[in-house]
């Protein structure tokens, strides 16, 4: 299936960290490579800006000072520029904080969720799989699962539109084992396609651009470009952030297959610096 309506698309890198390679990806190098926080500026002809993901902000770091979320930042330390934080970039394509009517929340870790509170009109569209995880009673238990729930708008809930209500649109062969998506706007240019295994459900949007080029946001079900061209999955290690090793092990070869069948198609893993950078200098004037 092919999004009906183009939209045009900015990809944009709202702060990062730092890993070893190795654990990223298997057969990778000891020295630690840069990993951004990819943000998605959507343009869309009638419903104007939406983001997939908010990347990283600056109360990360105070949210993170009392135990046990300072856990998340020893383990993931980020950085975030100046010249990167959301509502700067977002300036300079002439957009105001007001002007985002909707942020599609691939899962609810940090370093996708750091900004939401920084969007006042907005409201959310998440997979119902992935929000259950921030009701628990438990910090460290919502810590282990990546979430920090301090990082959350505290009327999140009552702006959230669940994914899981919306129209569902079968994707055709060419997408097996990704059968069915979501119609997140009712207009058919944004599907949503589940991509469990890193978090519990993870949406992951494929759309169409005003370039005719097609593109799967595909948040973490990959790490990188190469990860899915070929076929490595991360160190077993990494596999203990994981909600589910196996179902994460399954979405990452079915992206493969469906790469295959589509050469034309674009994925976007919302780490891969190569990936971003690409995208960036192809669209430089």
């Amino acid at each position: 299936m092919t999004p009906a309506t183009r939209v045009a698309l900015h990809l944009l890198s709202v702060g990062r960290c730092r890993h070893p390679e190795w654990v990223t990806i298997r057969g990778g190098g000891l020295r630690a490579v840069e990993f951004p926080a990819l943000v998605a500026l959507i343009i869309h002809p009638t419903r104007g800006p939406i983001l997939y993901d908010t990347g990283y902000a600056d109360r990360f770091h105070a949210v993170t000072q009392p135990f046990p979320e300072r856990l998340y930042r020893w383990v993931t330390p980020p950085e975030l520029p100046p010249d990167e934080r959301l509502l700067t970039q977002l300036a300079a394509h002439g957009i105001a904080a007001g002007d985002i009517s909707r942020v599609l929340v691939s899962h609810l870790h940090a370093d996708h969720v750091g900004g939401l509170r920084d969007l006042p009109r907005a409201r959310f569209s998440a997979l119902e799989a992935d929000v259950a995880v921030a009701r628990s009673t438990s910090a460290l238990r919502m810590l282990l699962r990546g979430v920090i729930p301090a990082l959350l708008p505290p009327d999140f809930a009552a702006r959230l539109d669940p994914v899981d209500a919306r129209p569902v649109r079968e994707l055709g062969a060419a997408w097996t084992p990704f059968a069915r998506a979501f119609d997140l706007l009712g207009d058919g240019s944004l599907l949503g396609v589940p991509l469990p295994g890193h978090a519990p459900a993870q949406l992951g949007v494929l759309l169409r651009t005003t370039d005719d080029e097609d593109v799967l946001l595909a948040a973490d079900a990959c790490w990188s470009a190469r990860a899915v061209r070929e076929a490595r999955r991360p160190s077993r290690l990494a596999g203990f952030i994981f909600d589910d090793w196996a179902r994460y092990c399954a979405t990452l070869a079915g992206l493969g297959e469906v790469s295959a069948r589509q050469p034309g198609l674009t994925i976007i893993p919302s780490h891969c610096a190569t990936t971003i950078e690409t995208w960036q200098a192809r669209r430089r004037p």
